[in-house]
């Protein structure tokens, strides 16, 4: 799970004109809009939990599919792969695992900011 921020020219109701915004996305929906002149924002609620259960299951549905599509078609180049995909798995999963816990930390300061 990821947080991603851009920067889009809309129509701000506050300013009345055109304005750049910042845009935040929580995996690829958005979360947050903010014009960057007024500083009015709009949030959009975003259940985390069923994001991340959602982006999880995913993960395991398809990877089965993914690994066989690999060595389906190139044998060699996957066996070789293998020793050095199990070693840098574990980092991957603590570096996904850590990303995801950030987006909530951040998600749940925010909340407690507003109360």
């Amino acid at each position: 799970m990821e947080i991603k921020e851009m920067e889009a020219t809309l129509f701000c109701i506050h300013c009345n004109e055109e304005q750049d915004h910042i845009i935040t996305y929580i995996n690829d929906k958005i979360s947050r809009i903010e014009c960057a002149n007024c500083h009015h924002t709009v949030e959009i609620k975003i259940d985390l939990l069923n994001e991340f259960y959602h982006e999880v299951y995913e993960k395991i549905v398809h990877k089965p599919a993914e690994i066989t599509e690999e060595y389906r078609n190139d044998l060699s180049k996957f066996l070789l792969s293998l020793p050095i995909r199990i070693i840098k798995k574990p980092y991957s999963i603590y570096k996904y695992m850590k990303q995801t816990r950030d987006v909530f930390k951040t998600f749940k300061e925010k909340q407690k900011r507003k109360k």
